[in-house]
């Protein structure tokens, strides 16, 4: 019979979870609320309601949080062509995930380092 896994993931209470409009419902906000964690769900206007100004500022914070992960991703994606998962199981994907996190750091390693030895001389 084979080994199924199971995905649990870590989230600590307090620590806050960003996520897209696409998860804001009332569902996943209580789910968030029941577990202690801080609610980082962008705000999605009603049809025929805009969000206030308040909401706006809001989402504009959660994009800037978001935008240092989905920029990494995005890098993957162009350089790895890693839009898919090309493994079944939780232990192969994570293997590759970790494989894709090593090859993206080799990748920018050069750059890093000639920034550093920029802002040593100066």
């Amino acid at each position: 019979m084979p080994q199924r896994y199971i995905f649990t993931p870590l989230f600590i209470p307090g620590v806050r979870v960003h996520a897209d409009k696409a998860y804001c419902s009332q569902k996943h906000r209580d789910a968030l609320k029941s577990r202690g964690i801080k609610n980082g769900i962008q705000d999605k206007a009603a049809k025929n309601g805009p969000l206030t100004r308040r909401k706006l500022q809001r989402n504009s914070l959660i994009a800037k949080a978001r935008y240092v992960v989905e920029r990494t991703f995005g890098s993957q994606v162009r350089w790895f062509n890693a839009k898919i998962l090309r493994y079944h199981g939780l232990a192969l994907a994570h293997a590759w995930h970790t494989l894709l996190a090593m090859a993206y750091n080799l990748k920018r390693l050069p750059g890093l380092f000639a920034d550093h030895r920029i802002i040593t001389q100066t």
